[in-house]
């Protein structure tokens, strides 16, 4: 008999009898739009051999597994559009294979599994969309292979499991998660964290023990205020290459208290946009970055002059910052000395060599 892989519907496998017959080999399941399905099969009706599960737009679907168990061998679960999972499961462990878990729009997930128990397959977590969810499983800290985690748009959240995130080659993003307020204490502990990104995200603030040394990638935008900037021990990044700073158009803007502050010297990129009260740029030892090669500036409509530019600068691009821009212009702006020398500089997408309009 062949091997059954890739798609088998539902219908093929409600039938109680002889179903190991049909499903002994089968490894991908995927079921979609069953609105009178409740629950799973128990898992002696699951094939033992399936590694991956994908459910779709099941309306009536409350939890996976009543039991609390899914198949011993599963690797990849997703399930997106179930607008009745509150449980995804109850007094439950998820599978120790597991390696990718993919949880969108279910917006009455309250919670996956109490904790997470020696998931050290466990790499890529994604939530979205789930604004009833508060919180990740307990037992974070102890997924070891963990490298990717993804929470969008879950309005209910509010913070992560006390014992925080686990030492790995990690990377975080949040976006969207109006109700969480901070990140979890001793993360500068972390000596092989690499990216964190965090967009809309308006009333989180970042603890002053600091962020992780090894952190290579930093993007923060649409916070409600920037004063606690001069806190966040950006000098401490001794791997920090890329650094995007966003505000928001309501929110404050940092200060010049808030921003003298020194870049680790391996930073390379940094962009800078949407502070519509920012009028200048107070970085310290700005023009001592050996490593920068490109600066970005948007939409800070009050800004007026530049920092001290290092050599190494190969890139600047500003745009809708019109008192910069007259500042900047060729031959006769107040800040054309800073730029003249740098290989390509574009102010509002125009090349500033290109012939101007008349």
């Amino acid at each position: 008999m062949q091997f059954l892989k890739k798609i088998l519907f539902l219908e093929f496998l409600l039938p109680t009898e002889n179903v190991n017959t049909y499903t002994s080999h089968l490894e991908d399941l995927y079921i979609e739009e069953c609105p009178s399905l409740r629950c799973l099969p128990s898992i002696d009706q699951l094939c033992s051999a399936l590694t991956s599960l994908e459910i779709q737009n099941c309306s009536k679907l409350t939890t996976l597994s009543s039991a609390g168990h899914l198949p011993f061998a599963l690797r990849h679960l997703k399930i997106h559009g179930c607008s009745e999972l509150t449980v995804l499961l109850p007094r439950g462990k998820l599978p120790k294979t597991l390696e990718t878990l993919n949880i969108g729009y279910c917006e009455k997930l309250e919670s996956i599994v109490e904790e997470f128990h020696n998931n050290k397959a466990l790499y890529y977590i994604d939530i979205s969309g789930c604004n009833n969810l508060k919180s990740l499983p307990e037992g974070l800290e102890t997924l070891s292979r963990l490298r990717s985690i993804n929470m969008t748009f879950c309005g209910g959240f509010s913070s992560f499991p006390k014992g925080g995130f686990p030492n790995s080659n990690l990377r975080v993003w949040l976006h969207g998660c109006e109700k969480l307020e901070a990140l979890p204490s001793k993360m500068h502990t972390l000596s092989t964290f690499q990216e964190l990104t965090i967009i809309n995200c308006p009333n989180i603030s970042l603890s002053e023990e600091g962020l992780p040394i090894k952190l290579a990638w930093l993007s923060i935008q649409g916070l409600k205020q920037y004063k606690p900037l001069k806190n966040w021990g950006l000098h401490n990044l001794t791997s920090l290459t890329y650094l995007w700073i966003s505000g928001e158009p309501d929110g404050e803007s940092f200060q010049e208290q808030d921003m003298a502050i020194s870049f680790s010297r391996t930073l390379t990129r940094l962009k800078i946009e949407n502070f519509p009260k920012l009028k200048y740029l107070p970085f310290k030892d700005f023009k001592d970055l050996p490593s920068l090669d490109c600066l970005k500036i948007n939409d800070c409509p009050e800004l007026t002059s530049l920092p001290s530019l290092p050599s190494s600068l190969l890139q600047l691009h500003i745009s809708g910052c019109p008192l910069l821009k007259e500042a900047c212009k060729r031959d006769k702006g107040k800040e054309w000395f800073k730029i003249a020398n740098i290989p390509c500089v574009r102010i509002d997408l125009k090349f500033i060599y290109d012939p101007e309009e008349e």
